[in-house]
């Protein structure tokens, strides 16, 4: 699953997005997207774990500014 296959904002947020992503497995999903290869350790995966227990509107900005972040540095 990938962020195409998610709702994860592409773009700013104006508005919590409520309905971007539905439980935990898509939080974990989506935070994975964000995450794709980074080198983890276990305290990061625990704390990603741990991120994945936040709301949907929590984590979808959390990995849209993450996803938005990883392109915008690519670009320069």
């Amino acid at each position: 699953m990938d962020s195409t296959e998610l709702a994860i904002p592409a773009g700013p947020i104006e508005a919590a997005p409520w309905s971007a992503l539905s439980g935990t497995e898509e939080y974990r999903a989506a935070l994975a997207e964000a995450f794709a290869g980074v080198e983890l350790g276990a305290h990061d995966r625990l704390i990603i774990e741990w991120l994945a227990g936040w709301d949907s509107p929590t984590v979808a900005t959390l990995a849209s500014l993450v996803i938005r972040a990883r392109k915008a540095g690519g670009a320069r």
